[in-house]
């Protein structure tokens, strides 16, 4: 049964709908982060993670609503539960030095921003300089040990950055709320800046355009994703492409595209498919000479006339004001998609290399039938078998080939049970309010839509947050993996249950985007304002209501879609 899949899984970590804290307790299904069944080593090390990483921060910021939320696992999904504070005398001693933290923010968030976001670098830099094919046994246990706990620090800093930022953020929102102002136009003056995500954009672009100016397009255009690289080898003219090609990878390519918060599926260059079928769709654009630069050159511009039209309004005391908070908004802004790869990516990555490379020596040994079946054991497991083999290898081999092959075989038995389930959205108690900044802003749940509208009724209008500004008509493409991002078309509009940073190189062909999860803050509804294109986030029942095909209307300035012409 599924139950007994998250028990094997991590008891720790298993929810327990019966029990006393868990009852008390507003749990939803994190969809937005992990919308499939969550792998051992994922729950064990990025979840466990996450959730103690809220907590962490939350204290350190004295965060006044809240202390962060809670994460653990129900029929081998993940839900998240925010514990709200209810003792008014807590609330207000935590708003004073959180209050003191966000107005050093407000006029210092660059080098706040740029302290932590350095350690994280460093701590990527750590691991990814290691070739973990050369370590001994010792050295490999010890680079598992570090890989863990660098990973869990990176989790620290992430929500030390999120909570004073998305804090700085509201500050901003509220001062353009007093001015008549609403989000989804003050959103308009923070976009349009370059971030780690567009410029990762810019270069497959760029490798789009170089590929169409060499016989690289041609291979690339006739013959599967897995076998492009092997048959530009020896072309004439390609060289220069492969080389800026492995360059991107080593730069760009540490993302993990299934799902943010999972160690268990293949990242950019471990598997360079996503990568290819996105160069092989920019094909279209090229041809119709679409101006990359020239569309994001819009964005920039628009946000300058908003900036200016908005300061014509205020007087010469409110002016300053306006344009303290403003800076710090736009570093916010900028950090929201900028942290998913350096942490929600890169350092998921990180996490996933160390496992594969003990699973690489435990199939050596033939506890493993293949490598990845490392992710079906925990983290806790592998740690303890990889310091057996340190121990004694002959022994370790003998005593873990008892254990540990039963144990996978169980689990993915108990994954497919648990797959099957159509595990609940909610449940628990529902709070009087949420006052989480990043239950709000990020997971987009606010006190209408504690209990949402059920996600599995098909209804032909659908309501959400209007994520990004514009209207678009057109054919829905329903996108549920990330290996169906090469079906993608130009001109199409995307329906899926979340998006990510891995997703972002989607937002050059797509005409718009409708969400399931998600808020304001969301990473579909930054990237379309980007992109200038409409979304339409949080509908919650957008890919059980659209089928593909069908032709849609999306509003972004009001968050309602429509299905204006089902499929046939």
């Amino acid at each position: 049964m599924a139950n007994s899949f998250d028990k094997s899984v991590s008891a720790l970590r298993t929810l327990r709908p019966n029990d006393a804290f868990d009852k008390s307790i507003f749990w939803f299904r994190d969809d937005l982060h992990q919308p499939y069944t969550i792998s051992p080593m994922g729950m064990t090390t990025i979840q466990a993670h996450h959730s103690w990483s809220y907590h962490y921060a939350a204290a350190a910021t004295s965060l006044p609503p809240s202390k962060g939320a809670h994460v653990k696992m129900f029929e081998g999904r993940v839900y998240l539960g925010f514990a709200e504070i209810s003792d008014p005398k807590e609330i207000e001693s935590r708003a004073a030095k959180h209050g003191e933290l966000v107005e050093y923010c407000i006029d210092n968030w660059e080098s706040y921003y740029r302290e932590l976001i350095g350690e994280v670098q460093r701590n990527l830099d750590t691991l990814n300089g290691v070739d973990t094919d050369k370590l001994i046994l010792e050295h490999l246990y010890e680079h598992l040990l570090r890989a863990e706990r660098l990973n869990r620090r990176n989790w620290e800093i992430h929500f030390s950055l999120m909570y004073p930022a998305d804090s700085v953020y509201f500050a901003f929102l509220e001062f353009l709320s007093k001015h008549g102002v609403e989000e989804k136009d003050a959103i308009v003056m923070v976009r349009g800046f370059d971030s780690i995500a567009t410029r990762t954009d810019e270069e497959l672009w760029n490798l789009a355009n170089m590929a169409n100016s060499c016989s690289a397009r041609k291979i690339i255009e006739d013959n599967p994703a897995d076998a492009i690289l092997a048959k530009m080898r020896p072309v004439d003219g390609c060289g220069q492409w492969l080389e800026k090609f492995q360059h991107f990878l080593e730069i760009y390519g540490r993302r993990v595209v299934a799902a943010h918060l999972d160690v268990s599926t293949p990242t950019w260059i471990e598997d360079p498919t996503p990568v290819l079928d996105t160069i092989r769709s920019y094909f279209t654009r090229v041809d119709q000479k679409w101006d990359f630069f020239g569309e994001k050159q819009k964005i920039v511009e628009q946000r300058k006339e908003a900036v200016a039209a908005f300061e014509a309004t205020l007087s010469e005391e409110e002016k300053p004001v306006f344009r303290r908070l403003l800076k710090a908004a736009e570093g916010v802004y900028m950090f929201q998609e900028d942290h998913g790869f350096y942490i929600d990516q890169g350092s998921t990555a990180c996490m996933r290399y160390a496992a594969m490379a003990c699973g690489k020596r435990l199939y050596r040994r033939g506890l493993l039938k293949e490598i990845d079946d490392v992710m079906w054991l925990s983290y806790n497991e592998l740690r303890e078998c990889m310091e057996m083999l340190v121990r004694n290898v002959e022994a370790a081999v003998y005593h873990y080939a008892a254990l540990i092959p039963g144990l996978i075989e169980q689990r993915k038995q108990d994954a497919k049970v648990a797959e099957g389930i159509e595990s609940p959205l909610t449940f628990g108690t529902l709070p009087e309010h949420v006052r989480d900044p990043i239950a709000i802003k990020v997971f987009g749940i606010q006190d209408e839509l504690l209990h949402p509208k059920g996600e599995k009724v098909v209804a032909e209008r659908l309501e959400g947050f209007p994520g990004a500004p514009g209207l678009a008509e057109g054919p829905a493409r329903v996108v549920r993996d990330y290996k169906e991002f090469q079906n993608v078309q130009t001109g199409e509009i995307l329906v899926c249950p979340y998006t990510g940073t891995a997703w972002t190189p989607l937002f050059v062909k797509i005409k718009g985007v409708v969400t399931d999860t998600g808020g304001m803050l969301t990473h579909a509804a930054i990237a379309a304002r980007e992109y200038g294109i409409p979304a339409v986030v949080g509908t919650w029942n957008a890919t059980n209501s659209i089928r593909e095909g069908d032709i849609i209307r999306v509003d972004g300035t009001s968050g309602v879609v429509e299905i204006l012409e089902r499929k046939s």
